[in-house]
Formats: C-alpha cells, sequence, structure tokens
C-alpha cells in the first residue's frame, strides 16, 4: 500500500518576485540579516515540530549561492530534512521526494515566521473531506520583536496555509492559480484549523507589515502582551 501524506514545508528565502526590495534581496548585507532572522525563528520552529516527518524546502535565487553558502557555514549543520535548494532545481526537489506517495501537502511558510510546535502533527491527524484544495490558519499571533510584544490576531486569507494536491496530478502539472497572493486561497475549496497555529514576526526588515490592523488582517491590541516572561511562555509553544 503507498504512502498517503508527502509534507513539504516550501520557504521562499530571496527567490520571491517582488517588485519592491528586489535587488536588496541579493546583497550580502540582506543575506546575512535574514540569514540570522531565519535560524534564529524559523529553524528554531521547524526543528520544534513533535512530527519531524516532513521535509523544508528553503528556495533562494541562484545567483546568490555563493553568498547563502558562505553563511550557512557559519551555523550549526541544518539537519537532513531543512535543505536549501537553488530555484532552479526547486520543483525537482519536490518531485523526487513524492515517490511512493498519494497526497502531497505543500505548507507556505515565510523565512521569518512560525508554525505551533504541533502543526506538523496536526497535519498528519487531519482528515480532509473529499475535494479539499487547502487548509487555512486564520488564528495566530503577531509578534513585534523590536519592542517584544505579542497579541492574538486574525486574517481570513493568511499566509499561513497548506495546498493540497493528489501527486499524480502535481506531476502532470496541475498548479492552483492564486491571483494576487495568499487573499486568493480562501476562493479554493478549503478546511480551517480552529488553534492559533502561527506566529507572524515584525522586525526590522519588513517591508510590508506592521503591528498594525490593516486589509486581511485584525490585530487584538487589547490583548496585547508586553510582559517579556509571558511573551516568551507564548512563543515557547512555536520555537
Amino acid at each position: 500500500m503507498g504512502k498517503r501524506k508527502k509534507i513539504i514545508v516550501g520557504i521562499a528565502f530571496n527567490s520571491k518576485k517582488l517588485n519592491h526590495n528586489r535587488k536588496k534581496r541579493f546583497s550580502t548585507r540582506w543575506i546575512k540579516k535574514r540569514m540570522k532572522i531565519f535560524m534564529k525563528y524559523t529553524r528554531r520552529s521547524l526543528q520544534r515540530q513533535t512530527n519531524q516527518d516532513f521535509v523544508a524546502l528553503v528556495e533562494y535565487e541562484d545567483r546568490t549561492r555563493k553568498k547563502i553558502k558562505r553563511q550557512l557555514r557559519k551555523y550549526s549543520k541544518l539537519p537532513k530534512n531543512i535543505r536549501f535548494v537553488p530555484k532552479s532545481s526547486y520543483q525537482k526537489s519536490i518531485m523526487k521526494r513524492l515517490k511512493g506517495y498519494r497526497y502531497l501537502y505543500l505548507v507556505r511558510l515565510d523565512s521569518d515566521d512560525l508554525y505551533r510546535s504541533s502543526y506538523i502533527h496536526q497535519l498528519k491527524k487531519h482528515r480532509i473531506r473529499k475535494g479539499t484544495s487547502a487548509i487555512i490558519n486564520q488564528h495566530g499571533y503577531m509578534y513585534d520583536s523590536k519592542k517584544r510584544r505579542i497579541a492574538p490576531m486574525y486574517a481570513k486569507s493568511p499566509a499561513f496555509y497548506t495546498l493540497i494536491y493528489k501527486v499524480k496530478d502535481y506531476k502532470k502539472g496541475k498548479r492552483y492559480r492564486l491571483r494576487g497572493g495568499h487573499p486568493a486561497v480562501i476562493r479554493l475549496r478549503h478546511e480551517k484549523l480552529r488553534r492559533r497555529n502561527y506566529v507572524h514576526i515584525i522586525h526590522s526588515g519588513n517591508t510590508t507589515s506592521k503591528f498594525r490592523s490593516k486589509r486581511n488582517k485584525i490585530i487584538n491590541k487589547k490583548r496585547t502582551v508586553k510582559n517579556r516572561r509571558k511573551v516568551k511562555k507564548i512563543l515557547s509553544a512555536f520555537m
């Protein structure tokens, strides 16, 4: 009997097509700073997952290979299930890991954010309904790392989602079209997980996110936690 779910966490390091800040993402300075953030937060979140039966593929722009490798050498060796891969071989890296599986669960995560340590386990145990294309996490936290404050947040269609494909369809080239990015995920046939499953981190390198409510995001500032011990306790469930 074939295996059912292959969970792959897809993380775009500096490979996104962005209108802002694009060239800076190829610079040594930007890569060095973002690598530090990745190692401090996202890597720890991945390594804290109670179920390690997943692969995280961190995609980087090919032209920055030497710079990426240089920065990686400054940190302890990554576990086997966390891999930095060039953009040119990203899809190939996914494909070679699908043999024997029925479904691909493609988890989206930014290189500076967190998932709850039980998230992979939740995906493993969750039984989707027939025809479901995505799992959405609407509830999480926003953490302001500069002022060390954290607050609950809600987003109707956030950047914290998992796309579900039948492996045979994915291999044939099926991809969901998300016009406008993550706000379009809600238009797919989806299911929602109720737990506060993510932490969206605000740091000095953010260019599009601030600690405030805006379209598609609601920050419950009345429940903002500023006590450092309490903030640390909340974050301990994620990293």
